[in-house]
């Protein structure tokens, strides 16, 4: 059997002990399984939700810019009509409102022992007087380092390309300056695609 990604186990609310009865009849196995509360890789996976519209909308005007010819039509409509797009972009996608991203910073695992034949879990602790157990959700904390660092790598992304839309979306060249400022925003939007192709 292996690890579970994911698993609901009682919990004890003073001291944090878990235990998951095992069945094994000659004594269970014990291997060590990391594991992190399961609202805190909920929420990392709700910010790469969020993250993966944001960088598909953006990956979507940094490839105009990246393909277009600026000096084949005219430069001024097309820059407008990205423009346009960019302004809507950051309207349908905002920041996040977690301005420090703390999601993004390890949480510390909890070490339990677990058994691969029969499933069983134990993570004593000292008693503190409260014993209260509850049903808690954990998460294999291999699992969610997995997904915090593709989120740390996403945000960078995202943050990049942020900038670039904002940048199109809020500066509009002088007369006479658009092939220019099309050219920037080009140069800009291809770094972006190489990043983009890493994630």
């Amino acid at each position: 059997m292996e690890p579970p990604d994911r698993l609901t186990v009682l919990t004890c609310i003073g001291c944090g002990a878990m235990s998951e009865l095992g069945g094994c009849l000659a004594g269970c196995a014990e291997l060590k399984l990391d594991l992190v509360p399961a609202d805190e890789f909920d929420r990392l996976a709700s910010e790469r939700a969020r993250m993966r519209g944001a960088l598909q909308a953006f990956g979507a005007i940094a490839d105009q810019l990246a393909a277009g010819d600026s000096a084949a039509g005219d430069v001024e409509r097309a820059y407008r009509s990205v423009q346009a797009e960019a302004r809507a972009a950051l309207r349908d996608h905002p920041e996040s409102g977690d301005d420090d991203a703390s999601w993004t910073r390890p949480v510390e695992p909890t070490t339990s022992w677990w058994c691969p034949e029969c499933g069983g879990l134990d993570a004593p602790q000292p008693c503190i007087g409260v014993c209260i157990k509850r049903p808690a959700e954990w998460v294999n904390h291999d699992v969610y380092e997995r997904e915090r660092k593709q989120a740390v790598d996403g945000l960078e992304i995202e943050r990049r390309l942020r900038r670039l839309v904002r940048h199109v979306a809020f500066v509009t060249p002088r007369a006479g300056q658009w092939e220019r400022g099309w050219r920037v925003a080009r140069a800009e939007a291809l770094d972006c695609a190489e990043m983009l192709n890493r994630v």
